[in-house]
């Protein structure tokens, strides 16, 4: 199972440490995966309760005709969370690093794929698809050692395994609420980072599905009209919330999580909601990232809650000066859906 897994050792941790003499960071402190064997077993062994998957990919995103850099978020967005202080407020303990999923073959792959041609896409979806059954695997042996995974990508194609492998191993399904100005319920036509939650949908992995946030001008008629008219699915929209503000930011929020949280549900959260970051779809207009910080930490306060994904973080694209942002972001986000969730345990 670990050969699925780049596996973290201290002193890599520590070379994304900025250690000082008398303090704490939490990549001094992080539990880390220090044995080989089942997973399961090696899993409920580090007695924790948070497990952090990064996924270095960004061939969903390329397989929806968007911009390659997503694959290298993970390293930033690792040096941000380890650099977090290890306190009062957050504690090393509690927490696994576990690694990074190994698709380093499969970015070869996409690497000689023409997203210009018919052909070169629909290698990338084919792709996309085995990123889904690598990533479906892990996360089933974590939700099987009973631990909440905080997944860190990579496209947002990776909706789909997050949602599918709670299936896998539980006999209920999930529901999910997502900040994203983008439903990604495109059409089933090859996998790829715009229509993770259709899939999941139509397969009977994803129950009910809620977007908070959605932006007017950046979803077809047709989908929206998929929203509207399945009692299954809802969504709020950005222009309602902040332009023409009929209903606030919480409200909003609150609803959707009444909405999807009568059974498990998982929390997805597209850093393209938020402007002036470096992510593959950007927007010069959007939620703060206090609004964001809320989100997850209202979603995560639910008991119901049984995951958190970051994901459309785009280091490739992103200007030296904006990485340093794009890390702090990634582990504030982490830090609050942690804190959340260990409240209510």
């Amino acid at each position: 199972m670990q050969n699925l897994l780049h596996i973290f050792d201290r002193p890599f941790v520590e070379s994304h440490t900025s250690i000082r003499e008398g303090e704490h960071k939490i990549g001094q402190t992080i539990a880390l995966l220090d044995h080989e064997g089942d997973l399961v077993d090696a899993l409920r062994d580090c007695n924790v309760k948070f497990a952090l998957i990064f996924v270095p990919e960004d061939i969903g995103v390329r397989a929806n005709l968007g911009r390659p850099g997503a694959s290298k978020t993970w390293e930033p967005a690792l040096r941000g969370i380890c650099n977090l202080q290890d306190n009062y407020y957050l504690s090393g303990a509690e927490m696994l690093l576990l690694g990074a999923l190994d698709v380093d073959d499969l970015m070869n792959e996409a690497d000689k794929a023409d997203a210009s041609t018919p052909e070169g896409i629909a290698k990338l979806r084919e792709l996309t698809s085995q990123v889904d059954d690598r990533l479906r695997t892990i996360l089933a042996q974590i939700y099987k050692a009973d631990i909440f995974p905080i997944i860190i990508g990579g496209g947002h194609n990776n909706s789909y395994p997050n949602l599918v492998s709670w299936c896998d191993v539980h006999d209920s399904v999930l529901s999910c609420i997502n900040l994203d100005p983008h439903a990604d319920y495109r059409n089933m036509e090859g996998r790829h980072s715009g229509n993770g939650f259709r899939y999941a949908h139509e397969e009977g992995g994803l129950d009910r599905y809620a977007v908070v946030g959605l932006h007017e001008g950046y979803n077809s008629r047709s989908m929206v009209d998929e929203l509207r008219h399945d009692p299954d699915l809802r969504y709020s929209t950005f222009e309602d919330i902040a332009v023409r503000r009929i209903q606030t930011f919480e409200q909003a929020v609150v609803d959707s999580l009444d909405f999807v949280s009568e059974g498990p549900f998982g929390i997805e959260l597209d850093l393209d909601a938020i402007p002036r970051i470096p992510v593959s779809a950007s927007t010069p207009t959007g939620f703060s990232l206090e609004q964001a910080r809320h989100y997850v930490h209202l979603a995560a306060s639910r008991p119901e809650s049984v995951y958190l994904h970051i994901c459309e973080g785009s280091a490739g694209l992103a200007e030296d000066r904006l990485l340093p942002e794009l890390s702090k972001t990634i582990a504030s986000l982490v830090a609050d859906g942690i804190k959340a969730k260990r409240n209510i345990d």
